[in-house]
C-alpha cells in the first residue's frame, strides 16, 4: 500500500506553502457550512468591516464587496426581522458586558435572519459571530462574523432563538430568553450515543448502516431516532436538520 500512495503522489515530496494552507482551510469551511458562505471581521471600535471576502458579491449579489457595511447590513434586513436583531444584539451586549474579561473569547453568538440580496430576493442568513480580539477589562476590539445561506433549510420560514455557545469547556446558552441567559446553562439535550446517530444520519446513513457501525441492532437504532426527534420537538429530519444548523446540537 505504501507502493501504492507513493505511485499516486508521484514520489513528490513538497513542503505544505501558506497559498496551499489557505485553499485547505477553505476547503474545510466549505465542508462544514451547510450552505453558501461569506465572513468577515468588524472593529467594534469604528463598527467598520475591516475586511471581507469576496464570496459576499455572489450571495447578496453586490458589484463590489466594498459596498457590504454595517450599515448596509442592517437596511436590508427583512422588516419583520429588524426588531429581533436590535434586540438579540442588545442582549449580545449584555451577556458579553457580564463575562469575566478572560472569558469574552470563549463564546460564539448565534442566530438567523433574512437579509435582502440585490435583486429583491429574500434569503435565510444564520450568523455566527466570534470574539477574536478583546482588551485586558474584556471589552470587544474586533469580532469574526460568519454568514450563511440557509434558505435551503427553513422548511417553517420561523426563525431560530438566540444562542451563545461556550467554548473551552464554557457552558452554553442554546434558545433561551433573556432573562434566563445567565442563570441556566443548557444541558445537553441528546446522550453521546443519540449524538452519535445524528451525526451518521447527517452524513447520509440509513439506520442499517447505522447498525452496523455501531453494532447494535437496527431496532435500537430507530429508538433512539425516535427519541432524538421528539427531544428536538421536530415533524422530520429536513426540519431537525434545520434546527441542528440553529442550535449547534453537533
Amino acid at each position: 500500500m505504501k507502493k501504492s500512495w507513493l505511485e499516486l503522489a508521484k514520489y513528490t515530496d513538497e513542503e505544505m506553502d501558506s497559498d496551499f494552507k489557505l485553499e485547505l482551510y477553505r476547503k474545510l469551511q466549505n465542508i462544514f457550512h451547510v450552505g453558501e458562505f461569506y465572513y468577515f471581521i468588524v472593529n467594534f471600535a469604528t463598527l467598520e468591516v475591516e475586511w471581507i471576502c469576496t464570496d459576499v458579491e455572489k450571495i447578496l449579489g453586490l458589484k463590489d464587496k466594498k459596498d457590504f457595511t454595517m450599515k448596509y447590513l442592517f437596511d436590508n434586513i427583512h422588516p419583520d426581522d429588524k426588531k429581533r436583531f436590535v434586540s438579540y444584539e442588545r442582549q449580545a451586549i449584555a451577556f458579553f458586558n457580564s463575562l469575566e474579561p478572560s472569558k469574552v473569547l470563549n463564546y460564539k453568538l448565534s442566530y438567523d435572519y433574512r437579509v435582502q440580496q440585490m435583486d429583491g430576493k429574500y434569503i435565510w442568513i444564520l450568523m455566527q459571530c466570534v470574539p477574536i480580539q478583546s482588551n485586558e477589562d474584556g471589552a470587544l476590539i474586533r469580532v469574526l462574523d460568519i454568514h450563511t445561506d440557509i434558505t435551503h433549510l427553513k422548511t417553517d420560514n420561523q426563525p431560530s432563538g438566540l444562542s451563545f455557545l461556550g467554548l473551552n469547556g464554557e457552558p452554553s446558552f442554546i434558545n433561551v430568553p433573556a432573562e434566563e441567559l445567565f442563570l441556566n446553562p443548557s444541558k445537553d439535550l441528546f446522550t453521546p450515543r443519540e449524538k452519535e446517530i445524528i451525526k451518521l444520519i447527517v452524513e447520509g446513513n440509513k439506520s442499517p448502516q447505522i447498525a452496523e457501525f455501531l453494532s447494535i441492532s437496527v431496532h435500537t437504532v430507530n429508538t433512539h431516532r425516535k427519541n432524538i426527534m421528539h427531544k428536538s420537538k421536530c415533524s422530520n429530519w429536513i426540519e431537525f436538520s434545520s434546527k441542528i444548523v440553529a442550535s449547534g446540537w453537533l
